[in-house]
């Protein structure tokens, strides 16, 4: 049950723009059991275990996606600074909690500081820059791997490279020419760096997850407009302290 609850918040959070399911995951603190999953998935050994709390995953992306995706695009459209104050506030509630996991040094403090500065970077790529089938592949690999890291969503570095709109007009029209190209690229960076991940938090876990707390907390002030609701974003920080009981 806790399984399908996360799956139906990382849906929500797919269809806003800026929050990226990888973040909701990796706040709820199961980013390296899903990580490790995914990447067992894909080479073929995952146990029933790790195949079950994918299904859920799934399913509950699936259900909020379907069911949600046209009442959260209109809250998204008529109250913007609310919808995205809120999921804000959802992320920095996670955040808190996650605080707690990282043992502080030399190696932590520099990969958060890595991930803070490889946010920053991501967010200076010029836009526009991209076109193009083999260029339409690398865009789709960069966002398939972006979706698996907290931090950064997909369609926000669809957006950064400048073929969101030719992949929205894509999927509109069924236009093969470019969502294949895409979707191949996409899959091949979810898989390359769900392994990547598995091994470096095998390896290297508390760095790790410093990298990816920087990467996180950096993300959010790109994630956060010129305005914002502090209501709303508190309203989001108290569910997460519902929600991490939960998931």
């Amino acid at each position: 049950m806790r399984d399908l609850i996360l799956g139906l918040v990382v849906g929500i959070a797919n269809i806003l723009p800026g929050i990226s399911g990888g973040t909701i995951i990796f706040v709820s603190g199961k980013y390296s059991s899903v990580i490790s999953a995914v990447a067992d998935l894909v080479q073929l050994k995952t146990s029933k275990r790790e195949l079950w709390m994918l299904t859920k995953l799934g399913v509950g992306a699936l259900i909020s996606i379907g069911a949600l995706s046209k009442v959260l695009d209109s809250l998204y459209t008529d109250f913007p600074v609310e919808t995205t104050s809120f999921f804000v506030g959802l992320v920095a509630g996670g955040l808190f909690f996650l605080w707690r996991e990282i043992k502080f040094g030399f190696r932590a403090s520099v990969a958060m500081g890595t991930g803070a500065l490889s946010m920053i970077a991501l967010s200076l790529l010029p836009k526009g820059q991209m076109s193009g089938t083999l260029w339409i592949s690398i865009g789709g690999f960069i966002a398939g791997g972006t979706m698996v890291l907290p931090g950064v969503s997909g369609s926000s570095m669809l957006v950064i490279l400048g073929i969101y709109d030719d992949a929205v007009k894509a999927l509109s029209n069924l236009r093969m020419s470019i969502l294949v190209p895409l979707g191949v690229g996409a899959m091949l960076g979810i898989v390359v760096v769900s392994i990547s991940m598995k091994r470096l938090i095998e390896r290297w876990k508390n760095e790790t997850i410093s990298f990816l707390y920087g990467l996180t907390l950096t993300g959010l002030f790109f994630a956060i407009s010129s305005s914002i609701s502090i209501w709303f974003l508190a309203l989001g920080f108290l569910c997460m302290l519902v929600l991490e009981k939960i998931v």
